[in-house]
């Protein structure tokens, strides 16, 4: 294990270690105390208060909870059926064409303008984001795992397992995914490093969760009417989600590092 693997995997067991901690050392991240608003981080609150008196050290580490668990849902679901279309396209060239152009479809839109377009006829709320993000992440780990397939169905193990009577389905969903799963762990650190990003920009915009709802883009979007007041209510949601990306980016980096050894 490298180095960028090992700092990139420490940093990210901190951030969710804390994540699931929080109940025990931190307050109510929605209790609210006028009488202490604003105030600078202190031994009563590591991370000072917010605009409405509450405490930031619980919001940001609540924070922390809602936005890895919508990241972690967004890469789940969009792995998944990413996968799916990209090997199923390989049965056969209608399918492969089908497939592919309702990929290039749903890329011909930014993927933050499709994004905002989703949330906009889901709703809003934390299904609707999860949604959304999934879908705008499907076509390129689709055709990701399609340009693997292709490569791995010209290697000779897979030309044996056909002249053994296995089944192009058989072939696909066992031994060519296999070979394609280191590819998406790196896509899957991808894609949960920019659903958190996105996560957070939605949200700092008003199209994401709803307002009060400790989410890092929410506490970001709190914070930016009182930026010359208290600067901390920037600078520790925007640590977290630096160090958050950081570490998903070693842990990427770390992995392509190690498979470029093995081959």
């Amino acid at each position: 294990m490298n180095r960028k693997l090992i700092c990139g995997t420490a940093v990210l067991s901190l951030i969710i270690l804390s994540a699931f901690m929080s109940p025990f050392f931190s307050t109510d991240a929605l209790t609210v105390n006028i009488a202490e608003r604003l105030l600078p981080p202190s031994s009563l609150h590591l991370f000072g208060t917010d605009s409405l008196g509450r405490d930031l050290f619980s919001r940001v580490i609540a924070g922390s909870r809602i936005s890895l668990s919508i990241a972690l849902l967004v890469c789940i679901i969009s792995t998944a059926a990413g996968t799916a279309i990209g090997l199923l396209s390989r049965l056969g060239k209608n399918t492969d064409l089908i497939l592919m152009r309702m990929c290039d479809g749903m890329k011909a839109l930014p993927a933050s303008l499709l994004a905002v377009l989703l949330i906009l006829t889901l709703g809003g709320g934390r299904t609707g984001i999860v949604i959304s993000l999934a879908v705008v992440n499907i076509p390129q780990t689709a055709r990701l795992v399609r340009q693997r397939a292709v490569h791995i169905e010209k290697q000779t193990f897979v030309d044996v397992q056909r002249l053994m009577g296995y089944s192009e389905l058989r072939i696909l969903f066992t031994t060519v995914l296999r070979h394609v799963k280191s590819t998406l762990l790196i896509q899957s650190c991808f894609i949960f490093t920019s659903s958190i990003i996105a996560e957070a920009g939605l949200s700092f915009i008003g199209a994401g969760l709803e307002a009060g709802t400790p989410s890092w883009g929410n506490i970001l979007r709190e914070a930016k009417d009182v930026i010359y007041q208290a600067w901390w209510m920037i600078a520790f949601p925007a640590a977290f989600v630096f160090l958050t990306v950081l570490s998903l980016n070693l842990i990427s980096d770390g992995l392509r590092e190690r498979d470029s050894v093995k081959i």
